[in-house]
């Protein structure tokens, strides 16, 4: 009864206070299904299904004795599947957590060997789509790195000729590079790639804008390439932004991250780009996070000013300073856990760069753990 579990899985929101309740109906469910006899295309149906269910909620959601179950029935039969069944069994392993990891790493094992077999035939979307995949699987194996650097070797051999390439996928390709943390000098071969986008006329000013935003971002470009992005960028007014969108943000964040981590760079931009940059340095931007405050933000806001200290709100380039004193160029920041990264307990890239380049700037930058202010209670502060 697939419709019916698809109903169920709707119901499972995060933040739910019956959440828990919602999760156990699913897997009732789940549990009635794998009573039956399934084949591939069932097993490969239910997997997707759960993956819906949301992340937030994994810890009180998720039956790991169930989708170990799943996993092990996709084990045996994995080798004969078509690419596209193989895909989605990186889905699964990606969005599904199972505590087996020895299971999930030989079901990786088998479909990146029969992947790698196949590369040549793949489409360029469906290797875009593996890449996503393998960049968001905490298993890895020795095959890992060739998976990538094998992409690069066919996208050598078809990009003019067998692939149908769209610039978003580029995107999306430097990004999984750049997670996935594989370091290749062949990375050039998508550098120049973007580069004849730019002059076939395949690139528009929004998808240019992203483009160098993500290669700046994840530090995959080549000078080149950003002066071609740029001067797409340059050819519509500012003004046609907004001053609170997506667009202009991520041009604040390549005209910073440029001028203050990558001036060697900064400096080689053919002078129609610099001038643009120093017009979107001056270019006015409100973030519209400027007016949301955290629980923690507010109670901070709250407490300095009961020892004198009446915060402000300022936008210091694409950054939202929610607590601060402009004047004395003191900003205290509240770091909640979704600003670290679980693995490593390191701070994710946007609140990095936003200290970082703050203290370039001559600020103070004070962090103030959420978890740990919510420990102290209103009495002890």
């Amino acid at each position: 009864d697939f419709a019916g579990l698809n109903s169920a899985i709707g119901d499972v929101k995060a933040g739910d206070l019956l959440v828990a309740q919602k999760g156990a109906a699913v897997w009732k469910r789940v549990d009635s299904i794998l009573q039956q006899e399934l084949d591939v295309e069932d097993l490969l149906t239910l997997a997707t299904a759960l993956s819906r269910l949301p992340v937030e909620s994994d810890g009180r959601v998720i039956d790991t004795l169930h989708v170990r179950e799943i996993l092990g029935r996709i084990l045996p039969v994995v080798d004969g599947m078509s690419s596209e069944q193989q895909i989605a069994v990186l889905a699964a392993l990606r969005y599904l957590p199972a505590k087996d990891f020895r299971l999930r790493q030989e079901i990786f094992d088998v479909v990146t060997v029969q992947l790698q077999k196949k590369g040549v035939e793949l489409s360029f979307a469906q290797y875009v789509t593996v890449l996503d995949h393998l960049a968001s699987l905490a298993v890895r194996g020795p095959r890992y790195p060739s998976l990538f650097v094998n992409f690069l070797a066919i996208f050598a051999e078809k990009a003019d000729s067998g692939w149908d390439i769209q610039p978003f996928q580029v995107l999306t390709v430097l990004k999984a590079f750049s997670k996935a943390e594989v370091v290749t000098e062949k990375l050039r071969l998508l550098h120049a790639y973007v580069e004849d986008m730019v002059e076939s006329g395949a690139v528009h000013p929004n998808i240019a804008i992203h483009l160098c935003h993500t290669m700046v971002c994840t530090r995959q470009f080549s000078v080149e390439a950003i002066n071609a992005l740029l001067s797409v960028a340059c050819r519509t007014p500012l003004s046609t932004y907004g001053d609170d969108s997506y667009l202009m943000k991520a041009l604040k964040t390549i005209e910073c991250i440029l001028r203050v981590d990558l001036p060697q760079t900064y400096s080689n931009l053919a002078p129609r780009q610099m001038q643009f940059l120093n017009s979107v340095r001056d270019a006015h931007y409100a973030d519209r996070e400027m007016s949301w405050n955290t629980a923690t933000t507010y109670q901070v806001k709250h407490f300095l000013a009961n020892h004198g200290f009446e915060a402000q709100s300022k936008m210091v380039g694409p950054f939202a300073l929610r607590v601060c004193d402009p004047e004395q160029r003191i900003a205290f920041e509240c770091l909640e856990r979704v600003h670290f990264y679980p693995s490593t307990n390191t701070l994710r890239f946007w609140p990095s760069l936003k200290f970082r380049h703050l203290e370039a700037s001559g600020w103070r930058v004070l962090p103030i753990m959420a978890g740990e202010w919510r420990e102290l209670g209103t009495a002890a502060a």
